[in-house]
C-alpha cells in the first residue's frame, strides 16, 4: 500500500500518548509532519511521545482549553484516539464513559469554530454488537451490547451530523482488537485486553491469566476476536488522512482467533504453559467479532499484513 508523505501537514493528535496514538505520532513525525499531541495522561505516558511532537497536557472536557489549542495553530486534520475504553467497566460506570461523548462535542465545536477540515475517529467494532453474520462488513446491523460500544456509535453519529451541517470531512475507523508492538515497547498498564493481560503474567505482575468464560458457542468455548497488529492500524490511519470523502471503514485482519488459540501461540513461542483460570464471562462481551475489510481494501488501498504468530512475536519483544 502506498502512503503519501504528510510532510506539509500539521496534525492534531488527541490521545497521542496512548498505545495506538503514540504509534501514529511516531509514524507521522518520522515522515516529518508537524504534530501536536494533546493528552491528559490519565492512561497515556509522555515518554512514548515522539520528541519532535509538540506536547500539551490538557483534558478534552475543558471546552475553552480545546478551542484555544485549535485556534492558535492551523491544523489540516484531527486524529481522535482519546477515550475510556473498557467494555466491562463501561457497564458499571455510565457517568465516566459518557465523558467520551462530552469530549467529542467539545472537539467538534472547536473544529467548527476554527474551520479544521477533517477528523479521523478511532471507533470500534463493538458498535456491531452480537454478530448476525461473520465476518462483519460495514453494512452489518448496528446494535452495541455495552455502553462503551454505544459511546463509539454515538460518537460516529455526532461526527456525521456535524460534518453534514458544517461541511467538513471525516473517516471513522472501526478497530477490531489492537495488539503487538510498534517498536516503542509500549506496556499498557491499564488495558484489560488479552494481550496486555498475558504480558502481565509473563512479567510476574499477575499470578495467572483469567479466561472470561468457556461456554460460548465457538470451536473451543472461548470468545473469538480479530487481532490486528498496531502497525497495520497505523497504516490505516495514514491512508485515511489521504481520503477525501467522509466514510466508515473496518480495520481488522478478517481472521478470528479464540482466546485459547492466542494463549496456545504464546505458549508455543515461549516454550512453556501459562498459568490460567476460567472465570465468569464479562457483561457486555460479544461471542465473536471478526472483520470483513473488503471495503477498506477497495477504497483506501489498505489491508493488514501481520498474522497471529507475528503479532505474538512482536508482543514478546516488549518484555525482552
Amino acid at each position: 500500500m502506498k502512503i503519501t508523505n504528510h510532510k506539509q501537514k500539521h496534525i492534531l493528535v488527541l490521545g497521542g500518548a496512548g498505545y495506538i496514538g503514540s504509534a501514529c505520532v511516531d509514524a507521522l513525525c518520522n515522515m516529518n509532519a508537524k504534530v501536536t499531541v494533546v493528552d491528559n495522561l490519565s492512561h497515556g505516558e509522555k515518554k512514548y511521545v515522539h520528541p519532535k511532537a509538540i506536547f500539551i497536557k490538557t483534558d478534552l472536557l475543558g471546552r475553552k482549553a480545546i478551542n484555544k489549542i485549535m485556534a492558535e495553530e492551523t491544523y489540516d486534520s484531527v486524529l481522535h484516539f482519546a477515550a475510556h475504553k473498557d467494555t466491562g467497566s463501561s457497564m458499571k460506570n455510565a457517568t465516566k464513559y459518557a465523558e467520551n461523548l462530552r469530549g467529542m462535542i467539545n472537539i467538534l465545536d472547536a473544529m467548527v469554530a476554527n474551520k479544521i477540515p477533517q477528523i479521523i475517529f478511532s471507533s470500534s467494532a463493538t458498535v456491531y454488537g452480537t454478530p448476525v453474520y461473520s465476518p462483519m462488513d460495514e453494512k452489518h446491523p448496528i446494535k452495541p451490547i455495552n455502553f462503551y460500544g454505544y459511546t463509539k456509535l454515538a460518537g460516529e453519529q455526532l461526527i456525521d451530523w456535524y460534518s453534514k451541517i458544517h461541511n467538513f470531512n471525516y473517516v471513522s475507523l472501526r478497530y477490531f482488537n489492537a495488539a503487538g508492538d510498534y517498536g516503542l515497547k509500549y506496556i499498557d498498564k491499564y488495558s484489560k485486553n488479552l494481550f496486555p493481560a498475558i504480558v502481565k503474567v509473563l512479567t510476574g505482575k499477575s499470578a495467572y491469566l483469567e479466561i472470561y468464560g468457556n461456554n460460548y458457542k465457538t470451536r473451543d468455548g472461548t470468545c473469538i476476536r480479530d487481532y490486528i497488529h498496531i502497525s497495520d492500524l497505523v497504516s490505516g490511519h495514514l491512508a485515511a488522512l489521504n481520503y477525501k470523502p467522509s466514510d466508515i471503514f473496518n480495520l481488522g485482519t478478517s481472521h478470528g482467533q479464540t482466546v485459547k488459540e492466542v494463549i496456545a501461540e504464546f505458549e508455543k513461542q515461549i516454550g512453556r504453559a501459562l498459568p490460567k483460570k476460567i472465570v465468569a464471562p464479562r457483561p457486555g462481551d460479544s461471542m465473536s467479532l471478526v472483520a470483513d475489510c473488503t471495503y477498506a481494501h477497495h477504497k483506501l488501498g489498505w489491508q493488514a499484513i501481520y498474522d497471529l504468530p507475528k503479532i505474538v512475536s512482536s508482543t514478546l519483544k516488549t518484555i525482552i
